[in-house]
């Protein structure tokens, strides 16, 4: 399956690739119209016995892909041509595009933790605050900019004028209370194409890495920022990162709670988002 919208439109170039490939390994091809089309469509081939379901795009088209695999026998082969690609990049998967296709096709599988949101399951993180205004920012404004420029222009342009929120967050080894940036659950290292959010975090160990950043200064912020690259930001005395199971994050306004750069869920204020560990709940090929 190919998600033509991948990176910004660019993965449509690779369609007719695809299908030879596809058909070479004497595989059938779909082409998705749409994110929830990408979820219809792994369904499809849980249901038809498939024991693999290649798929080629970003972050965004695996979270829609695992949304159908979840709990499944049917693998995820990832073939990256999005835009951060952080999934991809965790898994060793090839950027070329030709290798990735074959690891895909003849890989070995493992079995990934998922985190799970109310009805979503999220294969990297799943984050509100700063991070998921980025997230909404890059998605709906940035049109001209392509790979990780996205992420670090849209970081620039939402410091401007976002206000840090008051949270409450509770999780298996207690509860912070406090304005902070954002709160983070991650299950990759890594996320927003590079940055190494939570880089102790493993994705089928059972557990998740919960990261609490706590209100900074847009100076203060700025200085940590470029860190998160290398993943040298956890010792920063305003940031928390601990490992659970479940985390129970509460806010004093609305806003949207992000996972694999897509909208995940939207609560008003104080309704608390619940974010779960599925450990091994989804099959990849890797």
């Amino acid at each position: 399956m190919l998600n033509p919208a991948a990176g910004r439109g660019g993965a449509a170039g690779r369609l007719h690739r695809f299908r030879v490939l596809a058909a070479a390994a004497g595989a059938g091809l779909v082409v998705s119209k749409s994110g929830a089309d990408i979820a219809v469509q792994a369904r499809r081939a849980v249901e038809d016995g498939v024991s693999r379901l290649v798929v080629a795009g970003g972050d965004g088209t695996m979270h829609q892909a695992a949304q159908g695999l979840a709990g499944s026998a049917c693998a995820l082969g990832v073939v990256p041509l999005g835009t951060g690609n952080d999934l991809a990049s965790t898994l060793g998967i090839p950027t070329d595009f030709e290798a990735a296709v074959a690891r895909a096709l003849a890989g070995g599988i493992r079995r990934l933790d998922l985190a799970r949101v109310e009805q979503t399951v999220c294969i990297g993180y799943a984050g509100v605050g700063f991070d998921s205004a980025v997230t909404r920012f890059a998605n709906e404004q940035v049109k001209r900019l392509r790979g990780p420029l996205v992420y670090f222009y849209a970081v620039l342009h939402t410091l401007a004028t976002f206000e840090a929120p008051q949270m409450r967050v509770v999780h298996d080894g207690g509860t912070f209370t406090g304005r902070a940036m954002f709160a983070v659950v991650a299950n990759l290292p890594r996320f927003g194409g590079g940055m190494r959010i939570a880089p102790a975090a493993l994705p089928d160990d059972g557990w998740l890495d919960l990261v609490i950043v706590r209100e900074l200064s847009r100076l203060r912020l700025l200085a940590v920022f470029p860190k998160v690259y290398r993943g040298t930001h956890v010792g920063h005395p305003e940031i928390q990162i601990v490992r659970t199971r479940r985390a129970e994050i509460t806010l004093d306004r609305e806003m949207t709670l992000y996972g694999g750069g897509e909208p995940v869920a939207t609560h008003a204020a104080g309704q608390p988002y619940v974010v779960e560990v599925m450990p091994g709940a989804l099959p990849v090929v890797a």
